[in-house]
C-alpha cells in the first residue's frame, strides 16, 4: 500500500466514526455548548491576556471535541487535559502578572501541583475567600473535583495499559470512550466555569451578570450561585 493510499484509508475510517459520533447530537451539542459558556466568560475580562487564555481553553476544548468526532480517542483525552490545565493557570496568573508574563515569554510552566495545592491554589479556602466569599465552603469539593478529573485524564497522557484495552491503534467507533470522554469533559468545563465565577465575580457589573444567566441555568443546583444571580 502506497502512502497516499495508506492516509486515504485512515481518513475514511475517520470519517466512518465521525458519521457514528454525530448521531448523538445532544450529546455532542451539550460539548459545544459548555465550551461556549467559557467563550462567552472569556469576553467579559479586561485583561487581554487573561482573556486570551480562556478564549484559548475555548479553542482547546473545541479541537478535543474534534479529535473525539474522529475517533482519535486518547488525543481528545489528551487535549482535555490541556484546557483544564491552561484554565485554572489563566485564574492563577490573573493574581501573579509577573509568572503570567514569565509564561506567555515561554519562561516557566504552569505546575499542576500549585495549580491545586490545599493552601495556595485557585480552590483553596485562601484564594476564594478573597474573591467570592460566598462560594469558599464549596470550594474544597471542586479542588478535589480537579484532581481527581486531572489523574483520569492523565492515564491517557502516560499510556496507563488500561486505557489501551478500550481500543486497538485502528481508527473506529467507541462508544464507551465517548461517554466516559463526555462525563470527564462536563466535569472539566464546570470546574473551569466554577473557578472563573470565583475569581471574577464581584468584578462585574449587572449587565455582565445579565449575559452570564446560562451560569445560573447550569449551576441551579448551587445555592450561592442562584443567590449571585438574584434568584432563591
Amino acid at each position: 500500500m502506497d502512502i497516499q493510499e495508506y492516509f486515504t484509508k485512515l481518513n475514511s475510517e475517520s470519517q466512518l466514526v465521525f458519521q457514528q459520533s454525530i448521531n448523538e447530537k445532544k450529546k455532542i451539542g451539550k460539548l459545544h455548548h459548555l465550551s461556549s459558556c467559557i467563550h462567552e466568560f472569556s469576553s467579559l475580562i479586561h485583561d487581554k491576556h487573561e482573556k486570551k487564555i480562556l478564549e484559548t481553553v475555548s479553542a482547546q476544548l473545541e479541537s478535543s471535541n474534534y479529535s473525539l468526532t474522529t475517533g482519535l480517542y486518547r488525543q481528545a483525552f489528551s487535549s482535555l487535559r490541556l484546557a483544564l490545565e491552561m484554565g485554572l493557570g489563566a485564574i492563577y496568573f490573573s493574581t501573579r502578572k509577573l509568572e503570567m508574563h514569565e509564561w506567555l515569554d515561554g519562561r516557566m510552566d504552569i505546575k499542576w501541583s500549585i495549580l491545586v495545592d490545599e493552601e495556595n491554589g485557585v480552590l483553596s479556602r485562601r484564594f476564594v475567600k478573597s474573591f467570592f466569599l460566598e462560594m469558599v465552603d464549596i470550594a474544597e469539593e471542586y479542588r478535589l473535583r480537579a484532581k481527581m478529573a486531572y489523574r483520569k485524564l492523565s492515564e491517557y497522557v502516560h499510556g496507563n495499559n488500561e486505557t489501551w484495552s478500550e481500543g486497538t491503534i485502528k481508527i473506529k467507533y467507541n462508544e464507551e470512550a465517548l461517554l466516559k470522554y463526555c462525563e470527564l469533559y462536563e466535569m472539566v468545563t464546570e470546574i473551569i466555569l466554577i473557578t472563573s465565577l470565583c475569581r471574577y465575580a464581584k468584578d462585574l457589573d449587572d449587565s455582565d451578570r445579565e449575559s452570564l444567566q446560562f451560569l445560573n441555568e447550569e449551576f441551579s443546583h448551587i445555592q450561592q450561585i442562584r443567590d449571585y444571580f438574584g434568584r432563591s
